[in-house]
């Protein structure tokens, strides 16, 4: 058995959610909690308790996409949508769950941004858990944290290899040790990841968010590369060629990314011959660009 699926054994092994008291609705009971809960994450909110019950109305903000993720939730009753925003503004449904099924456990165990916003779409009750709350429900199941945080790291790893051939080439056990070596980060919007003319110190691959790639001539001009989207990876020159950064790789709206440092990236990557030729076409690929883009715009 996985371990997700222990977690989810051991969760749904945890006593239901008890009913509401007689003459009160389960949204009746949520009221008193629901600001807390639409808000628990925001600053100056009080801590919740390492396993809390829930009863939420329908249409109710669970947790909101790019908040910091201090606890996760078990969907004991009623059904949830998971949206995510749009390039534009605007939330997009992209999946739905219902008893049994959980969410925010990736975010709670890598210190990582919310994904997405999850909201209520039936009257629901759910299992609010914190790190300390998963850590109490664990011990009795031989669950540690440690393993839940490498389980968090793989699954972030597998949302990359469905989206990245090149990691997904990589042999199976390679894989499971990147689970490993790769270093999920949450950075705000605006902030630079790599510098041209600088040294690349790390391989990324961008789960969530935008990253917007430019080249800064001399007399300050920008010339602008296609963005990064989801799935995108980068930094790759840098390390396989031993050079300066070649373009500016900035961050449009908040991102989750995977990092790999130099010096594991050298040990996994380039020990492979057909992935080191990928990395190197891509490489190349992305430097003819480069070349091309300067010699556009002189």
């Amino acid at each position: 058995m996985s371990l997700f699926a222990r977690l989810q054994a051991l969760l749904s092994a945890h006593p239901s959610a008890p009913a509401p008291e007689a003459g009160q609705t389960p949204a009746a009971a949520a009221a008193p909690s629901a600001a807390t809960s639409a808000s628990a994450e925001t600053e100056g909110a009080p801590a919740p308790p390492p396993v809390c019950t829930r009863y939420l109305p329908a249409g109710q903000v669970v947790v909101r996409e790019g908040d910091p993720g201090h606890s996760m939730f078990v969907v004991l009753e009623g059904r949830v949508a998971v949206l995510r925003g749009g390039d534009h503004g605007g939330n997009t449904e992209v999946g739905r769950m219902g008893a049994g099924e959980f969410f925010g456990e990736l975010a709670l165990l890598t210190g990582t941004q919310r994904t997405a916003t999850i909201v209520t779409v039936e009257d629901a009750v759910l299992l609010e858990l914190t790190q300390a709350g998963v850590r109490e429900l664990g011990k009795d199941y031989g669950v540690k944290g440690e393993q839940m945080q490498v389980a968090a790291r793989e699954r972030l790893l597998a949302d990359a290899l469905r989206s990245n051939p090149l990691i997904a080439a990589l042999p199976p056990e390679v894989q499971h040790e990147l689970g490993d070596a790769f270093v999920p980060c949450t950075v705000p919007a605006g902030e630079t990841l790599l510098t041209r003319g600088q040294p690349g110190d790390a391989l990324y691959v961008l789960l969530r968010g935008q990253c917007e790639v430019f080249h800064t001539h001399s007399d300050g001009r920008q010339s602008a590369y296609p963005k990064l989207e989801e799935g995108a990876l980068f930094g790759e020159i840098s390390l396989l060629r031993s050079r300066l950064a070649t373009a500016t790789v900035r961050t449009v709206t908040p991102c989750t990314l995977l990092k790999l440092e130099r010096d594991v990236f050298k040990k996994a990557f380039l020990g492979q011959p057909d992935l080191r030729g990928a990395l190197v076409r891509l490489g190349l690929e992305r430097l003819k660009h480069t070349i091309e883009v300067m010699g556009e715009t002189k």
